[in-house]
């Protein structure tokens, strides 16, 4: 692995600037070897033993990852960051071959990206399986690859998407660090969809964010497809659950800017899943850039007279959701 290149993060950062990564705490546990200064990451931590010069952290991500590379500097700082920094499995990303995908198929086409279906040969790290010796994928995977438009020339702005997934998973590894192993981890982190990595296109040489397939499409398509036979109680836990991932999302100061029933998604068990988190930023950002994002119906009547995004436009957003899903027409 490459060494990573050295930043300095504030306490909360600015998720939309060039190196705006959340700095996490640490937990501090006994041990017998003393923290040194990794040649890996530089930070001080446990080695893994007297043999190594490496911390815990950079053997364990060496061992799991094929080290890959894009080439592009703002990209491979990015995925080597996420390996090297988070503890757990969660919000790690990798680069991943072009090549490593097949059966790709046009889906859909957004105004800043396209969305392809795909089958990742090699697949993504089983992470029930991590503290097992031998390290397994989810061969045959199928994905979604979302190109995003002209990025050849790739800026960190455009991988805001990745970095507030990042963020989002290592705000709360801090704050549920003693309960990160328990089924209530699992239950606090759900609600909020997954990310793989980056991948990029070998003809357009556009990069491509991967991400989990939700067979059961968004949650406009699943009120159509068979909205009198989903009974009033599915309704209300499926409710309670995107509520609780857009809780997790305002515990970790992130607002998400653009919810609406086109960016939740639902998984083959019909459980919701808040997406698309491309223009989400930090709740304590201080700058504002004046600009209106989203669908007018879910936009909080606030964001019409000029003031800011908060955490309180989300909630409005949920609640048009929540009207949408009980009558199974949009609001207004």
């Amino acid at each position: 692995m490459n060494q990573l290149t050295h930043y300095k993060h504030k306490s909360d950062f600015l998720i939309l600037s060039d190196t705006s990564l959340s700095q996490q705490t640490q937990t501090i546990v006994k041990s017998k070897y003393k923290k040194e200064k990794c040649k890996e990451c530089n930070k001080r931590r446990k080695p893994l033993d007297k043999s190594h010069q490496i911390c815990h952290v950079c053997y364990k991500t060496k061992e799991i990852f094929n080290v890959n590379l894009s080439g592009n500097n703002i990209v491979d700082d990015f995925i080597k960051y996420s390996q090297t920094n988070l503890i757990k499995m969660e919000g790690k990303m990798e680069f991943v071959p072009y090549n490593q995908f097949k059966n790709i198929e046009f889906i859909a086409e957004g105004g800043f990206s396209k969305i392809y279906k795909a089958t990742w040969v090699n697949g993504p790290i089983n992470s029930r399986g991590i503290d097992r010796k031998n390290i397994s994928r989810l061969s045959n995977h199928t994905v979604i690859l979302k190109k995003l438009n002209n990025s050849k020339n790739i800026t960190s702005r455009e991988l805001n998407e990745l970095k507030v997934f990042y963020d989002y998973h290592a705000k709360l590894e801090t704050k549920y660090s003693k309960s990160i192993r328990s089924k209530a981890w699992h239950r606090r982190i759900n609600g909020v969809i997954s990310y793989y990595g980056i991948t990029q296109d070998l003809n357009s040489q556009d990069f491509m964010i991967i991400m989990p397939y939700y067979n059961k499409g968004d949650l406009i398509h699943y009120i159509c497809d068979d909205f009198y036979n989903i009974k009033w109680y599915d309704k209300l836990d499926q409710l309670e659950k995107i509520a609780n991932g857009l809780i997790n999302m305002h515990s970790a100061h992130i607002i998400h800017r653009d919810l609406h029933s086109g960016n939740i998604f639902f998984d083959e068990y019909e459980c919701p899943y808040i997406g698309d988190l491309g223009i989400s930023k930090s709740a304590t950002e201080s700058k504002d850039n004046n600009e209106n994002y989203g669908i007018i119906p879910y936009m909080a009547p606030e964001i019409f007279q000029g003031q800011k995004y908060t955490v309180a436009s989300d909630i409005y957003s949920f609640g048009m959701i929540m009207w949408e899903f009980m009558t199974g027409r949009r609001p207004f």
